[in-house]
């Protein structure tokens, strides 16, 4: 027995097929689109970033953003030597915040000329920041202390 395939059964198929890949298609793009911005989204929402402020003129502000890879970066500050009232940066660039298994922990490296310094960042709360900063100086000498820090809203 032979079996006769009529043209609109052929069509019909050929529609159900196109219909079924656009469908596949636009959900496809609809997922990848959700991901994306639930990704920048979470970038975005981390409790480091933003404006840091302390009383301590060795270390008066950080500023911690997220870059487009979503990994953090900061730039530190200290109160002016000239004049008091402004904030001098440490370095025109800024550092990778490194990350550890405490989510709620990260530093960073400065490099001098005569030093290394490193900066730990602990977030105590949304609004809160505790930074310990710790120079170690190419003589051997070595300097650390502790600043709070707060939040600018």
């Amino acid at each position: 027995m032979t079996h006769v395939s009529s043209p609109g059964s052929s069509l019909h198929r050929i529609m159900a097929l196109f219909v079924t890949a656009a469908m596949t298609l636009s959900l496809s793009v609809t997922v990848t689109f959700i991901s994306a911005k639930s990704a920048s989204a979470l970038c975005i929402a981390n409790d480091f970033s933003g404006r840091w402020r302390s009383s301590d003129s060795r270390l008066s502000r950080i500023d911690v953003w997220p870059g487009e890879d979503c990994q953090l970066y900061a730039k530190a500050w200290s109160r002016c030597e000239g004049d008091a009232s402004r904030d001098c940066s440490w370095s025109r660039r800024a550092n990778e915040l490194q990350s550890t298994p405490d989510r709620n922990f990260r530093f960073f490296t400065q490099g001098w000329n005569n030093a290394t310094e490193v900066v730990q960042l602990h977030l105590k709360s949304k609004s809160r920041l505790a930074a310990w900063d710790s120079t170690d100086y190419n003589s051997g000498k070595r300097d650390s202390f502790w600043v709070q820090m707060v939040k600018d809203r």
